[in-house]
This record gives C-alpha cells, structure tokens and sequence, in this order.
C-alpha cells in the first residue's frame, strides 16, 4: 500500500508536468502573438508612409503648378488635387474647355507628367525617379463635379442630369491629357493595370461651404479633382496579420 508521502509526491509531480505544459503553451501563445502584432504594426507603418509620401507628392505638384501661375487646392487628408476656379472654369452646361482654359489643363497634364509617373509600378528610366516610390500609386480617378442648377432647356437634349454632364468633364479631362501627355496614361500599378480612370458625381459632391438648398450657378462646384489612391498592403499580408487578433 502506498504511504500518504508517496501519494503527495506523485500530486505534485502531476502537478508541476501540468504547470511546465501551461507555462510552455503561454510562451508560446504569447510569442506568436507579439509577431502577430509587429506584423500589424508594421502594416499601420506602410499605410502612414503610404500617406506621407501623397501629401509630399501633392505640395510638390502644387508648388509646380504654382510656379506656372496656376492655383490648385489640395487636400492631403483625402488624397485630393483639385482644380478649382482659378485654376479652370467649366461653363454652365459645358463639359469642354477652350482656348486659354484648355491650355491651362495642358499646364496641369505636363505638371502631372513630371511628378506622377515617378509612383508608378513601369516608372520611366530617366535618371529622375525614386526607387522607393516605384508602384506606390494604385489608381488615380478624374472625378468630374458639376453646380446643382438642373439640366434644362437645349441642354436636356444632350444631357439627362447632372450626373451625366460630370462624366462627359471628367471623359474631356482624360482625353486631353492623354493627347497632351501620354506618358500619364501609360501609367501601370502593381497589377499591371492602367492607374488613370474617370468618375462623375453631378452635384452630389458640392466643395465644402458651398452647400446650397435651392439651384445655384456656382463655378466653384464645376469642377475637376484628381483624386490619388496609395498602394495598399496586400489582402495575404492583412489576412495574415489579423488571423487570431480578431
């Protein structure tokens, strides 16, 4: 028969095993969970500099639009160049741009041409570009904006709405720059897509503090923005990263 000490120590042999085997999977546990978070870290680095690197690669384009007398807004928080009123007008109704107003959208293009290649994944071999910006842009939408007076008279036999009316100005927009720059429309992400495309979004879109609740003829809402969208991380590093965080 076993003695009551024999007893107390094959407990506390169990016991200290069961401790060693916790104590093993908690360090364990614990390690794949610190890796799992430097690979979020990491993610939120690359997103940060992702945003970094468009707000410099905005002031840069406005600092050069500004040195050929045109004046653009930029947004850096939405990624966002705008062409605002001084920089283009839209007549009423109009989706074209003529004589001086088309060449300052030839302005814009060759601005563009100098800066935005540099970000894409078939940057040109000019001596000119970074390493580290090659394919950090992903897509760059022509967004074409109009003011809230509703489609009317001759008008409507062109166009049905407004929406329709921003889409043919972000489609002249595009033409343009590709017959005055090419190189711009050339331009592949990391998929090897093209990275310029066109979106209009009538009225519903207004430049903030200029709102109206009744039809307005406002040539600050007839507008273009350029809007820039930054390579993101890929959907396997954001899976990988998350998998057991959630």
């Amino acid at each position: 028969m076993m003695s009551v000490s024999d007893i107390m120590s094959g407990l506390m042999f169990i016991f200290i095993i069961t401790l060693a085997i916790f104590v093993i999977d908690f360090l364990i546990a614990s390690r794949e969970h610190e890796e799992k978070m430097q690979e979020l870290t990491q993610i939120l680095e690359k997103l940060d500099e992702n945003n970094q690197m468009r707000g410099a690669m905005l002031t840069d384009m406005q600092e050069a639009l500004a040195k050929r007398s045109i004046e653009v807004d930029i947004d850096i928080e939405h990624g966002v160049l705008r062409l605002n009123e001084n920089a283009i007008r839209f007549t009423t109704g109009s989706a074209d741009l003529r004589g001086e107003q088309l060449e300052r959208l030839e302005v814009v293009a060759e601005v563009l041409s100098e800066i935005l290649p540099c970000y894409g994944s078939n940057q040109p071999d000019n001596g000119k570009c970074l390493e580290e910006t090659r394919g950090k842009i992903d897509s760059v939408f022509i967004e074409g904006h109009t003011d809230n007076v509703p489609i009317g008279g001759r008008l409507a036999n062109r166009y049905k709405d407004n929406w329709e009316l921003s889409a043919d100005r972000a489609m002249f927009t595009y033409r343009e720059i590709a017959k005055s720059q090419p190189i711009l429309i050339s331009m592949q992400n990391v998929n090897a897509q093209p990275v310029i495309s066109v979106s209009g979004y009538g009225e519903g879109r207004p430049v903030p503090g200029h709102e109206y609740a009744y039809p307005k003829s406002d040539p600050i809402n007839r507008r273009i923005d350029f809007r820039f969208i930054m390579t993101p991380p890929t959907a396997t590093d954001v899976e990988h990263a998350l998998e057991g965080n959630l």
